[in-house]
């Protein structure tokens, strides 16, 4: 009958085991497929090496052998395994307190884990109340070590506080009590059943089941580390080695019969970016806890990607290269009141997608704090600026007149209506006069205007005080007042043009993308004015200059503007000629100093110093703009 014990000991110890890692799989499988068979394999080696090592040394392995073979690392693998022992750790605790109302005489055990789990109760709420300045210790802590050691401390405190915050919110409570109770209640009766065995054996017929349970959970337990044993060998070493041992040679058989179904299922990913860069960027952001609530929007849009790169531009949405189950896409959003504007964007792709060549859309997201989309990705498709970089003039100019031809055909011919003073003047008030006062006060632009001429690049221009005559609402107004309304892309800028590279079918070798509504004067001519923003003001290598020096009214980088931008620009002048006549090519190019104006603000929030870059293409525009419409004229005159 003993024997029948101890095989029931056995069972319920392995099941119980078996039991715990589908309570460890739990925690896992809200991020990634949880490996069961690597799972089994770590809790038994690391049990095994508990039983014969002294400090619980086997966690370690339990740790380290899932994590490597985890997708999101050893990090992720320590977070689960924490948050593991802390359950067991609170169920032993109720356990003790049991057994004390019992009348067990543990007193002194129960005291122990009353004190520790009062510490951790503390530490908890320390963590919750105090979590801003905990963050920040962290993020010190990390700046003293190299960037690599850095993003491997950030990154596994953040795998710890996010995958603890996750579990909790995510895991299914009532199947987390089942996996718990179930065990545990394995565990006793393994236990009891060892107990009985024991006190039908001539080893110790006196001991009872919460001696048994003393051995494995009492501060005084009975340890066998590896070196007692040989000091110390006697009956009940070798019962013991028997009854831990067993059951985990059958977990690690099992580990190799098993096998496991798939789940076709969704998960989420708590670091989402791959780029190390963009991760430790991203990771340095959440630990400052400037922005809250960015990172918790920037988790709920990507938790279910792999971020490959950023794609970001000069506005407020943000744009991903991401991959989801081997499809690469990308995944544009915004937050705030940018959330609302991408909304209007998405709107507006779907009511003009019969009517252009743009880009489909798909998994739109949108919130009152947050607005995403999804594109697809073509590894043929580049911006027109690397494609016409990179093909003949001739190819080049023939697919930005092919895309000329077709907005203005397909969409400026649509709900058209005469402009009104009204609205222009608003245009003027909001796009023109708000923004120079903007400028007029920006900390590295103030200086700069004391001065009636600026040297750019050693380069003497007239500064913006100057054209000052030019941008009032007097003459802006009789300028626009014969521009046309009708429906118009609003960011119709050299990047967001996709061609597609080595296509041989003609009607898909390009296509639009993110356009932009609530330009307030809805002319076709704002579109053309955004071109020239790229192929005359050269706003793409302005993005790319980084460096700037400003002394007195000299302003000095390093600008290197393609000539097959100027020869492009020549040929697209020419095509606004032969379109249109002189004052409404010259209000297109008025459009563009207004699109420069609209585009300071931003620049002055976002960019810090290097507005000075972008400050100084405007003066370029506007300098140029004088000399084509209104010194060509003095000189005409003159010479009459």
């Amino acid at each position: 009958m003993k024997y029948l014990y101890f095989i029931f000991a056995v069972l319920a110890l392995f099941l119980a085991h078996i039991f715990k890692i589908a309570r460890q799989k739990q925690f896992i499988e809200i991020y990634e497929e949880p490996n069961e068979k690597v799972l089994l394999k770590g809790l038994s080696i690391s049990y095994i090496i508990n039983f014969l090592l002294p400090f619980k040394l086997g966690y370690i392995f339990r740790i380290i052998y899932p994590g490597k073979r985890m997708k999101n690392g050893v990090s992720f693998s320590l977070a689960t395994i924490i948050i593991d022992i802390m359950l067991d750790f609170l169920v032993v605790t109720i356990l003790y307190s049991i057994f004390f109302l019992c009348n067990f005489e543990i007193l002194n055990t129960l005291k122990y884990y009353i004190i520790i789990s009062c510490f951790l109760l503390i530490a908890i709420v320390i963590a919750l109340f105090f979590n801003k300045y905990i963050k920040k210790i962290i993020l010190k802590i990390a700046a003293i070590f190299n960037e690599n050691i850095e993003l491997k401390i950030l990154k596994t405190s953040w795998f710890t506080i996010t995958s603890f915050k996750d579990m909790l919110e995510k895991i299914n409570k009532v199947k987390l009590v089942i996996f718990t109770v179930i065990p545990w209640g394995l565990y006793i009766l393994s236990y009891y059943n060892f107990s009985l065995f024991l006190q039908q054996s001539n080893v110790l017929t006196n001991l009872e089941f919460i001696e048994v349970f003393n051995i494995f959970y009492s501060i005084n337990g009975l340890s066998i580390p590896i070196f007692f044993i040989f000091q110390k060998w006697n009956a009940i070493h070798i019962e013991l080695l028997s009854f831990i041992l067993f059951p985990l040679v059958l977990i690690y058989i099992f580990s190799y019969i098993y096998k496991p179904k798939r789940k076709q299922r969704e998960y989420i990913e708590i670091l989402p970016q791959i780029n190390v860069q963009d991760r430790l960027a991203f990771l340095e952001t959440y630990f400052k806890a400037n922005d809250r609530e960015y990172i918790k929007n920037y988790i709920n849009i990507n938790n279910d990607v792999a971020i490959i790169e950023d794609f970001s531009a000069g506005s407020n949405a943000t744009t991903m290269l991401c991959c989801k189950e081997g499809k690469t896409f990308f995944r544009k959003y915004s937050f705030g009141s940018d959330a609302k504007k991408l909304y209007k964007q998405i709107e507006w792709i779907k009511a003009y997608s019969n009517v252009l060549k743009l880009t489909s859309i798909d998994h739109i997201k949108n919130s009152e704090s947050y607005c995403s989309y999804d594109m697809p990705y073509n590894p043929n498709a580049v911006t027109c600026f690397n494609y016409i970089h990179t093909v003949p003039l001739e190819k080049s100019w023939e697919i930005l007149e092919k895309v000329l031809k077709d907005i203005a055909k397909n969409l400026h011919t649509l709900n058209l209506s005469s402009s009104n003073i009204n609205t222009i003047n608003q245009y003027i008030d909001e796009k023109v006069l708000a923004n120079i006062e903007k400028i007029e006060k920006s900390f590295y632009i103030q200086p700069l205007l004391k001065y009636d001429y600026i040297y750019i690049n050693d380069k003497k221009y007239k500064n913006l005080t100057q054209f000052y005559k030019y941008l009032n609402k007097d003459y802006l107004s009789k300028l626009f007042i014969n521009d046309p309304y009708a429906s118009i892309h609003g960011d119709f800028t050299i990047e967001n043009i996709i061609c597609i590279k080595n296509n041989s079918n003609k009607s898909k070798d390009y296509y639009i993308i993110d356009p932009n509504t609530g330009n307030i004067h809805e002319s076709p001519y704002l579109d053309y004015a955004k071109l020239l923003q790229s192929l005359h003001g050269g706003y793409e290598f302005l993005m790319n200059t980084k460096k700037v020096e400003v002394h007195e009214n000299r302003i000095d980088f390093m600008f290197t503007k393609s000539s097959v931008y100027n020869e492009l620009f020549t040929l697209y002048k020419k095509y606004l000629e032969n379109q249109f006549n002189h004052e409404s090519v010259k209000s297109i190019f008025f459009h563009e100093i207004i699109h420069w104006l609209r585009l300071l603000p931003y620049k002055i929030e976002k960019n810090g110093e290097r507005v000075v870059i972008f400050y100084a293409g405007l003066i370029q525009v506007l300098n140029d703009v004088e000399n084509m419409y209104f010194l060509e004229k003095r000189n005409k005159n003159e010479k009459k």
